[in-house]
């Protein structure tokens, strides 16, 4: 799912992907489900429908902070502060660095 957006002139615009973690534009690898299992109602994780594998840094991104969207995200820098500040000591990676494929 690449994100669209409209600015105040009703142009819209479409949100290619970029890491929030290395600035990777590569998206080769991506799903639309949640892959977490019993994910606590507090995880900043209970809220995304979509992640982004990261083919350069391998990190799994929310959806939203990839291609930002949603109300908090409506740029690269707010994708990366959100990044650093909820998501990224989590650690919920599922692929191996040395081959890229699922665990």
């Amino acid at each position: 799912m690449t994100a669209y957006g409209k600015d105040e002139d009703g142009i819209i615009h479409i949100n290619p992907f970029i890491c929030p973690e290395c600035g990777s534009k590569d998206e080769t690898l991506r799903g639309y489900e949640l892959f977490l299992e019993n994910v606590d109602d507090e995880s900043p994780w209970s809220k995304e429908f979509q992640y982004v594998n990261c083919t350069q840094c391998i990190r799994t991104i929310p959806g939203s902070l990839a291609y930002r969207y949603g109300d908090d995200c409506k740029n690269y820098d707010d994708a990366k502060r959100i990044w650093k500040e909820k998501f990224r000591n989590l650690l919920f990676e599922h692929l191996r660095k040395d081959t890229g494929i699922k665990k």
